[in-house]
Protein backbone atom coordinates (compact mmCIF):
# COMPACT_ATOMS: atom_id res chain seq x y z
CA UNK A 1 0.00 0.00 0.00
CA UNK A 2 1.32 3.11 -0.98
CA UNK A 3 0.12 6.33 1.32
CA UNK A 4 0.11 10.13 0.44
CA UNK A 5 -0.89 13.27 2.09
CA UNK A 6 -0.56 16.25 0.08
CA UNK A 7 -1.12 19.74 1.20
CA UNK A 8 -0.93 23.05 -0.01
CA UNK A 9 2.79 23.03 -1.45
CA UNK A 10 1.93 20.20 -3.36
CA UNK A 11 -0.89 21.28 -5.87
CA UNK A 12 -0.03 23.05 -9.32
CA UNK A 13 -2.00 26.23 -9.40
CA UNK A 14 -3.19 27.54 -12.94
CA UNK A 15 -5.73 30.42 -14.34
CA UNK A 16 -8.78 29.22 -17.09
CA UNK A 17 -10.76 31.69 -18.29
CA UNK A 18 -13.50 32.03 -15.86
CA UNK A 19 -11.14 32.13 -12.81
CA UNK A 20 -8.23 29.99 -11.47
CA UNK A 21 -8.13 26.02 -10.79
CA UNK A 22 -5.74 23.51 -8.48
CA UNK A 23 -4.36 20.40 -9.54
CA UNK A 24 -4.47 18.27 -6.57
CA UNK A 25 -3.72 14.90 -8.23
CA UNK A 26 -3.18 13.73 -11.57
CA UNK A 27 -2.46 9.85 -12.27
CA UNK A 28 -0.31 8.97 -13.49
CA UNK A 29 2.07 10.83 -11.61
CA UNK A 30 4.00 12.08 -14.86
CA UNK A 31 0.34 12.50 -16.60
CA UNK A 32 -0.27 16.19 -18.40
CA UNK A 33 -3.45 17.98 -18.20
CA UNK A 34 -2.81 20.13 -20.92
CA UNK A 35 -2.26 17.28 -23.60
CA UNK A 36 -5.01 15.06 -21.97
CA UNK A 37 -2.83 12.30 -20.68
CA UNK A 38 -4.09 11.42 -17.75
CA UNK A 39 -6.21 8.42 -16.20
CA UNK A 40 -7.68 10.12 -13.50
CA UNK A 41 -7.32 13.86 -12.34
CA UNK A 42 -8.33 15.14 -9.02
CA UNK A 43 -8.81 19.26 -9.61
CA UNK A 44 -10.77 22.48 -7.15
CA UNK A 45 -11.44 25.45 -9.46
CA UNK A 46 -12.69 29.11 -8.50
CA UNK A 47 -15.33 30.20 -11.61
CA UNK A 48 -15.61 33.90 -11.10
CA UNK A 49 -17.57 35.16 -13.61
CA UNK A 50 -21.51 34.49 -13.60
CA UNK A 51 -22.04 32.74 -16.65
CA UNK A 52 -19.24 30.05 -18.60
CA UNK A 53 -18.95 27.11 -20.65
CA UNK A 54 -16.24 24.26 -19.14
CA UNK A 55 -13.19 23.09 -21.56
CA UNK A 56 -14.87 20.41 -23.78
CA UNK A 57 -12.81 17.42 -22.94
CA UNK A 58 -14.22 14.11 -25.28
CA UNK A 59 -13.66 11.02 -23.62
CA UNK A 60 -13.42 12.01 -20.11
CA UNK A 61 -15.90 10.64 -17.42
CA UNK A 62 -16.28 13.91 -14.92
CA UNK A 63 -18.44 14.52 -11.67
CA UNK A 64 -18.25 17.60 -9.56
CA UNK A 65 -19.75 19.35 -6.82
CA UNK A 66 -19.39 22.98 -5.49
CA UNK A 67 -17.83 23.67 -1.93
CA UNK A 68 -18.82 27.12 -1.92
CA UNK A 69 -21.32 29.07 -3.97
CA UNK A 70 -23.39 27.28 -6.33
CA UNK A 71 -24.27 26.35 -9.97
CA UNK A 72 -26.59 25.45 -12.42
CA UNK A 73 -25.03 23.39 -15.36
CA UNK A 74 -26.58 22.68 -18.76
CA UNK A 75 -26.34 20.51 -21.45
CA UNK A 76 -28.04 20.78 -25.08
CA UNK A 77 -31.47 18.89 -24.58
CA UNK A 78 -31.59 18.33 -20.91
CA UNK A 79 -33.05 19.44 -17.98
CA UNK A 80 -30.50 21.92 -15.76
CA UNK A 81 -28.86 20.66 -12.80
CA UNK A 82 -28.79 23.23 -9.92
CA UNK A 83 -26.26 22.30 -7.64
CA UNK A 84 -25.47 24.08 -3.91
CA UNK A 85 -22.27 23.00 -1.85
CA UNK A 86 -21.60 19.57 -1.03
CA UNK A 87 -24.66 18.51 -2.96
CA UNK A 88 -23.90 15.03 -4.31
CA UNK A 89 -21.45 14.92 -6.93
CA UNK A 90 -22.72 15.15 -10.45
CA UNK A 91 -21.06 12.95 -13.19
CA UNK A 92 -21.23 13.46 -17.15
CA UNK A 93 -19.65 13.22 -20.23
CA UNK A 94 -16.57 15.83 -20.49
CA UNK A 95 -17.31 15.40 -24.47
CA UNK A 96 -20.81 17.20 -24.29
CA UNK A 97 -21.30 21.08 -24.01
CA UNK A 98 -21.58 22.11 -20.46
CA UNK A 99 -22.99 25.81 -19.56
CA UNK A 100 -22.77 27.10 -15.96
CA UNK A 101 -24.27 29.73 -14.38
CA UNK A 102 -23.24 30.91 -10.76
CA UNK A 103 -19.68 31.29 -9.24
CA UNK A 104 -18.76 28.88 -6.90
CA UNK A 105 -15.41 26.50 -6.10
CA UNK A 106 -16.36 23.18 -7.34
CA UNK A 107 -14.31 20.27 -6.73
CA UNK A 108 -13.72 18.03 -9.72
CA UNK A 109 -12.97 13.73 -10.60
CA UNK A 110 -11.63 13.28 -14.22
CA UNK A 111 -11.97 10.02 -14.95
CA UNK A 112 -10.27 8.95 -19.09
CA UNK A 113 -10.11 5.22 -19.68
CA UNK A 114 -10.57 3.98 -16.48
CA UNK A 115 -13.75 3.95 -14.17
CA UNK A 116 -14.38 5.12 -10.70
CA UNK A 117 -16.74 7.36 -8.56
CA UNK A 118 -16.99 10.64 -6.19
CA UNK A 119 -18.62 10.59 -3.07
CA UNK A 120 -19.56 12.62 0.02
CA UNK A 121 -18.57 10.44 3.37
CA UNK A 122 -19.32 11.05 7.00
CA UNK A 123 -18.23 8.88 9.94
CA UNK A 124 -16.03 6.46 7.14
CA UNK A 125 -15.09 5.81 3.53
CA UNK A 126 -14.62 2.48 2.26
CA UNK A 127 -10.77 2.01 0.80
CA UNK A 128 -11.16 0.11 -2.23
CA UNK A 129 -8.51 -1.60 -4.67
CA UNK A 130 -6.98 1.04 -6.79
CA UNK A 131 -6.51 4.72 -6.26
CA UNK A 132 -8.61 6.24 -3.54
CA UNK A 133 -8.40 9.80 -2.22
CA UNK A 134 -10.13 11.63 0.29
CA UNK A 135 -10.25 15.65 0.48
CA UNK A 136 -11.59 16.78 4.22
CA UNK A 137 -13.68 19.70 3.83
CA UNK A 138 -13.07 21.13 7.45
CA UNK A 139 -9.94 19.25 10.08
CA UNK A 140 -10.07 16.19 10.54
CA UNK A 141 -8.32 12.62 11.58
CA UNK A 142 -8.58 10.06 9.39
CA UNK A 143 -8.04 6.52 10.91
CA UNK A 144 -7.46 2.79 9.18
CA UNK A 145 -5.45 -0.40 10.56
CA UNK A 146 -4.05 1.80 13.24
CA UNK A 147 -1.95 4.73 11.70
CA UNK A 148 -3.65 7.88 11.95
CA UNK A 149 -3.60 10.87 9.41
CA UNK A 150 -4.35 14.99 10.73
CA UNK A 151 -5.67 16.84 8.15
CA UNK A 152 -6.84 20.10 7.52
CA UNK A 153 -9.60 21.24 5.15
CA UNK A 154 -8.48 21.15 1.82
CA UNK A 155 -5.93 18.48 2.15
CA UNK A 156 -5.45 14.98 0.40
CA UNK A 157 -4.80 11.72 1.48
CA UNK A 158 -4.12 9.29 -1.48
CA UNK A 159 -4.02 5.78 -0.86
CA UNK A 160 -3.19 3.16 -3.70
CA UNK A 161 -4.60 0.05 -1.61
CA UNK A 162 -4.59 -3.94 -2.96
CA UNK A 163 -7.41 -5.15 -1.03
CA UNK A 164 -10.94 -3.55 0.51
CA UNK A 165 -10.55 -1.41 3.78
CA UNK A 166 -12.39 1.50 5.99
CA UNK A 167 -11.63 4.30 6.70
CA UNK A 168 -12.54 5.99 9.88
CA UNK A 169 -13.35 9.84 10.44
CA UNK A 170 -13.84 12.14 12.69
CA UNK A 171 -16.72 14.61 12.73
CA UNK A 172 -17.17 16.16 9.62
CA UNK A 173 -17.38 15.33 5.64
CA UNK A 174 -14.85 14.72 3.00
CA UNK A 175 -14.97 14.17 -0.77
CA UNK A 176 -13.83 10.66 -1.92
CA UNK A 177 -12.40 10.30 -5.31
CA UNK A 178 -11.92 6.74 -6.66
CA UNK A 179 -10.28 5.05 -10.10
CA UNK A 180 -9.79 1.33 -10.51
CA UNK A 181 -6.96 1.14 -11.49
Amino acid sequence: MKILHLTQKDFSLGNWSGGSTAQLYIYPENGDYATRQFALRISSATVRIPESDFTPLTGVERWITPLTGGFTLTHPGAHPVVMRPMDAPYRFSGGIPTHCVGEATDFNLMLKGITGEMAICRETAPVLPGLNAYYPVEEMTLAMDGQIWPMNAGELLVIFAEEENRLNLTEGALIRCYGNI
